[in-house]
């Protein structure tokens, strides 16, 4: 009766019910899902990709099934991404911890932040969408680790992408939907307040960031940093805590501010950029 009157009043789609979230049953279906998958034992595990990521080819050419344009609702096109594991102390499969991911192409390419394969333990892992459906992860097809990215694939063929925007302005607006500490589908808007130069660290080159002003937290590392316009402009990364400097002997005074720092779509792109492409302009400009 309620909805029949919203819509006599032409009100029907301003008043829609929003999309809600039961982070525990969510989290026990992703667990329950991926577990039955583990049993099997005809996928790679999350140790496997850990070892493995350093011999793995930097980049990929970006596939033709990328988007043109991001969907109508960019939380379709985010997942959960985490492993299962036995803790030895009773028979069950156990949720690690959970990040962030999200589709690049129809045909199974997703993104994430590298550090999250390179963190990843246990048996096998996978990711979860909005809706509970569990698609096992299969294979890291590229990555960059002084950019924070890794591209995988997962047993997937009908994903909803998420197209990549141009960089962002200094005070454009942005947008990320990410999981902070197992709150699942979050949405937080900002703008972004800066890029810098990173130094190289150990065998890391330097890398470019960029800082933006909408919240996050972990859980959220791989997030899409969306624009306006729903398209990928950044990827959520790390954060950095400022204190002010303690007069009390204390390691730390009070916390002042909380830096988010993310990666840059051109360093998204630079992944997806195949050696095959740099022949090409070598080519073009002969």
């Amino acid at each position: 009766m309620k909805t029949a009157l919203l819509f006599l009043l032409g009100l029907g789609a301003a008043f829609a019910e929003p999309v809600v979230i039961n982070d525990p049953a969510l989290i026990a279906n992703f667990q329950r899902k991926l577990g039955k998958i583990a049993d099997k034992e005809e996928f790679p595990t999350a140790d496997s990709f850990a070892k493995g990521l350093s011999d793995i080819s930097r980049s990929i050419e970006l596939p033709s099934t990328a988007a043109d344009s991001s969907p109508e609702d960019p939380a379709e096109s985010v997942f959960l991404i985490s492993s299962v594991y036995k803790c030895g102390k009773c028979d069950k499969w156990h949720i690690g911890g959970v990040a962030t991911a999200w589709a690049l192409t129809t045909d199974g390419l997703m993104v994430t932040n590298h550090h999250v394969f390179e963190k990843a333990k246990g048996a096998a892992m996978g990711v979860c969408d909005r809706e509970g459906n569990v698609h096992i992860i299969t294979e890291v097809v590229a990555q960059n680790q002084e950019n924070d990215v890794a591209i995988f694939k997962v047993k997937a063929g009908d994903l909803k992408p998420l197209a990549l925007g141009t960089p962002a302005a200094i005070g454009s607006r942005v947008h990320v939907i990410s999981h902070p500490h197992k709150r699942f589908f979050m949405h937080t808007f900002g703008d972004v307040s800066r890029y810098f130069r990173r130094p190289g660290k150990d065998d890391r080159k330097a890398s470019t960031v960029m800082s933006i002003t909408a919240d996050y937290a972990k859980g959220s590392s791989g997030g899409p940093v969306l624009d306006t316009d729903g398209r990928v402009v950044g990827m959520v990364s790390s954060t950095q805590s400022i204190y002010y400097e303690s007069d009390n002997g204390q390691p730390k005074g009070p916390l002042q501010m909380v830096v988010k720092n993310c990666v840059p779509v051109s360093a998204i792109l630079q992944t997806l950029e195949a050696p095959a492409r740099e022949a090409d302009k070598a080519e073009a400009q002969r």
